[in-house]
């Protein structure tokens, strides 16, 4: 008898199976994904969900049986088994840091000029914003990043325009792909906020926020990400992209359709400003490169953010495998894509509170 029962715990290791008999709408748990024990038949989107977690079946755990049927964890999209814990005295976008990076799920295995296809789901946190003249055809002439369920971060310059900002896009990176844009997210913008000290007579203050009409329904291609609260740049070896759909061909001036990122190097403010001198461009920035401000180009001089990809975010790459990034600044300004005069962009450090008592008024 004992020989048979080893027999059978050695079998059930082999076949994923838990020792314990669960039941069906019992919770139950795939490494760090959460799941519920489901008869086999009625967990339709295994394929699916095993492909964009990374999972393989020897990690599926069967939960037991019924009469007829198989039981076993099906797989949840929708948020991760980690303890999410706060204190009292973070800051309100430390405090939604800390639960946006609580539900990070792993990533799946030219346009931003010289830039590289992004794949879908690698920057949920990416918003295409659709600005539209009195004729009411929609343009996405600008980006933005997703922070929480109804803001997205922007440029101001990107709200102060002949056009106004009518419509966001998220949840695809190829407009051309008709399967992709069946599953993207388009909600309604409610409201801009500006910067107050912000003037489209200088690149001071470039920020602003898109309040949406509804609430964005977190997806793993849709979903926030965190911004950076260091008033430092990051450090020197850190990996930073830029992401948008913005001009791919100087020539050309033509825009694209597929969303690309570009690898980016931060630019001392001192030695920045004094590109921007030599090549006397201070008419809009009379004060110099100030502390608000951030510059950062391709050594290159081919990979640059351009016309199109103002407002989208500079990231901070954390963790790539697990879609763990930080926004560190704004798209802002530039003199020609890709030259020696690096691209300038808004410190998100530097507007904390003005951000904060917008999206998290209550702390």
């Amino acid at each position: 008898m004992l020989l048979l029962l080893l027999l059978g715990s050695v079998l059930a290791a082999l076949l994923g199976m838990t020792t314990a008999q669960m039941q069906v709408g019992d919770q139950c748990q795939i490494r760090i994904f959460k799941g519920i024990c489901t008869e086999a038949s009625k967990c339709t989107d295994l394929p699916y969900t095993m492909s964009q977690l990374g999972l393989k079946r020897r990690d599926i755990q069967r939960c037991g049986f019924t009469v007829f049927d198989e039981i076993i964890c099906c797989p949840s999209l929708s948020t991760p088994t980690t303890t999410i814990k706060t204190r009292s005295d973070d800051r309100p976008a430390v405090k939604a840091c800390i639960e946006i990076d609580g539900q990070l799920q792993p990533l799946l295995t030219p346009h931003i000029l010289g830039g590289t296809p992004v794949e879908l789901g690698e920057y949920p946190h990416m918003v295409a914003i659709g600005l539209t003249n009195t004729d009411d055809v929609v343009e996405y002439n600008c980006g933005g990043t997703l922070i929480a369920k109804r803001f997205v971060l922007t440029a101001a310059h990107c709200l102060v325009t002949q056009q106004i900002p009518v419509m966001v896009r998220m949840g695809v990176v190829n407009f051309t792909d008709t399967e992709q844009m069946k599953g993207a997210v388009e909600i309604k913008i409610k409201k801009t906020h500006i910067h107050p000290d912000y003037t489209s007579a200088s690149v001071y203050n470039d920020v602003g926020l898109l309040e949406l009409e509804d609430e964005v329904i977190y997806s793993y291609n849709v979903f926030p990400t965190c911004l950076y609260t260091d008033p430092d740049d990051p450090p020197a070896k850190s990996v930073l992209y830029v992401t948008g759909w913005g001009v791919m061909n100087r020539n050309t001036r033509e825009k694209s359709d597929v969303l690309l990122k570009a690898r980016q190097t931060i630019v001392d403010n001192s030695k920045c400003n004094e590109s921007y001198v030599d090549s006397g461009l201070t008419r809009r920035n009379r004060e110099g490169i100030i502390a608000s401000q951030m510059c950062a180009h391709d050594p290159g001089l081919i990979k640059d953010a351009c016309q199109g990809d103002s407002g989208g975010p500079l990231n901070l790459v954390v963790d790539e495998a697990l879609n763990k990034y930080r926004v560190v600044a704004v798209i802002s300004a530039g003199f020609t894509c890709g030259s020696s005069t690096p691209g300038l962009y808004s410190r998100v450090s530097s507007f904390l509170d003005w951000i904060e008592s917008i999206v998290w008024p209550s702390g």
